[in-house]
């Protein structure tokens, strides 16, 4: 079975994340699996079969999907995935010229998904995101990642906080759909420290929020950091929030549940089938996340213990191998036509 991935733009993000680890993990299981992609991720293709192509440019370019339809064809690829709108959106124009089945990945909410509803096969990360999709082929297929082992290191020394606080941890691109602002607004009167870790447009909206709030000792920027820095920060913090207001499934959530880290969550994904919907917030709610965060606070042993389910269904359902398996029983039903 050829299988090539496409990946549409030129951006890092968890589009980019899961594609990246999808290749590698469909190569561990014996698939030969390409990819065709911006240069600039060759990189983090090692060892895989990397055709460069520099799709995030107008994805109506001719002279791109000219391109883009004579690597496909060429190749002949048994499967074509596509991740995510723009690279589906390129790929379905070019179908009545390609003789390999199509397969597309719809990674987060998007108002014209008709492109998807084209291709032999929908995966989406979500099933709250698949809800408009018109076609009987899909399925929800979670995120998953790498499992590792992950240490717990003293926060309070690290980060230069109060030994007793009680810390609260976020993790993101600081922009609007994340609605930080929710996050540092919701702990100005509880007694807890927030870290957050990312960098982004919204950095100095941010920060002179929390100066006008007067907040500058109960909430540490980290800036960017690597993937074991990060995941050992969610470890070690005593909750986990999220704050956004659309999402497709993001992948702090499973981190957070590798860590064994108790969330508080907004109404995003399909998070609240996951976790009890007494750890659900409204939207934009700061004055309700405050209570959430300070009960949790309160409560912190027995919360804990009720997440001890959610944490053991992390483990089997969001690995990665998992992920992979699942991904590649699709490419097998729709080449036998199932």
């Amino acid at each position: 079975m050829r299988v090539v991935q496409i990946l549409g733009g030129a951006e890092n993000g968890g589009l980019e994340k899961h594609t990246i680890e999808l290749t590698h993990a469909l190569k561990k299981q014996g698939i030969d699996v390409s990819v065709v992609a911006h240069k600039k991720f060759e990189k983090d293709f090692e060892n895989i079969n990397f055709i460069e192509l520099d799709l995030s440019k107008a994805r109506n370019n001719p002279f791109t999907l000219y391109k883009l339809q004579k690597i496909l064809n060429e190749e002949k690829f048994d499967i074509i995935h596509t991740q995510a709108n723009k690279a589906t959106d390129m790929v379905i124009k070019l179908k009545p010229f390609l003789n390999s089945k199509i397969v597309s990945t719809l990674h987060n909410y998007k108002k014209n998904i008709k492109s998807f509803e084209k291709a032999d096969f929908v995966i989406t990360v979500s099933d709250r995101i698949g809800e408009k999709l018109q076609t009987k082929n899909k399925i929800t297929i979670y995120n998953g990642i790498q499992t590792e082992n992950i240490k717990t290191i003293d926060l309070h020394k690290k980060l230069n906080i109060e030994s007793n606080k009680f810390i609260v941890s976020s993790v993101g691109r600081f922009v609007k759909v994340k609605n930080f602002d929710v996050l540092i607004k919701s702990i100005k009167d509880i007694d807890v420290h927030l870290v957050l870790v990312g960098d982004g447009k919204k950095r100095d909206e941010l920060s002179n929020l929390v100066k006008t709030l007067d907040m500058e000792k109960k909430i540490t920027f980290t800036g960017m950091l690597n993937k074991t820095e990060t995941l050992e920060t969610i470890k070690s913090s005593n909750i986990f929030v999220i704050t956004s207001d659309r999402e497709g499934f993001p992948y702090t959530f499973v981190e957070a549940l590798f860590c064994k880290t108790p969330i508080i969550s907004t109404d995003v994904s399909d998070i609240k089938k996951i976790i009890r919907e007494e750890h659900i917030v409204p939207f934009n709610s700061p004055e309700i996340l405050s209570v959430k965060i300070n009960n949790a606070k309160e409560n912190y042993e027995k919360i804990t213990k009720k997440f001890k389910k959610v944490f053991s269904y992390a483990q089997e359902e969001f690995s990665i191998k998992n992920m992979t398996l699942k991904n590649i029983n699709i490419y097998k039903k729709v080449l036998n036509d199932v």
